[in-house]
C-alpha cells in the first residue's frame, strides 16, 4: 500500500472511486483465501476508505473457512459465496449511502 500510494497517487483514484472500490472489494471476497482481504484492512486503518468498504469486504471473505465445502459440494460453496456477495453489497451499499 505505501509503495502504491507514494508512486501512483492511489489516494486520489481511491477517493473519486469509492463505490468501485466496495464492488472491488466484494469481489475480491470471493477468492477462497484471506490474502486479499488484507489490503482493504490496510486501507481502512490508515484511513483510505470507509468503514462501509471494509464491512463488504469483510463479509464476503470467508478465509480459508470455504476450502473443506469446496470439496464436499462445489455448488453449495457457489450458492454460499452468491448470498454472501449480495448480502455484503446490499448491507454495505445501504452503509455507504448513509455515509459510514
Amino acid at each position: 500500500m505505501h509503495l502504491g500510494l507514494a508512486f501512483w497517487n492511489l489516494d486520489a483514484f481511491i477517493h473519486e472511486h469509492m463505490l468501485w472500490i466496495l464492488v472491488i472489494g466484494a469481489l475480491m471476497g470471493i477468492v477462497p483465501e484471506s490474502g486479499p482481504h488484507f489490503i482493504f484492512v490496510m486501507m481502512y486503518a490508515q484511513g483510505l476508505i470507509p468503514f462501509s468498504v471494509l464491512f463488504t469486504s469483510s463479509f464476503v471473505q470467508d478465509g480459508h473457512g470455504m476450502l473443506p465445502l469446496f470439496s464436499y459440494s462445489l455448488k453449495d460453496s457457489v450458492l454460499i459465496k452468491i448470498f454472501n456477495l449480495i448480502f455484503g453489497l446490499a448491507v454495505g451499499g445501504m452503509f455507504f449511502a448513509l455515509g459510514f
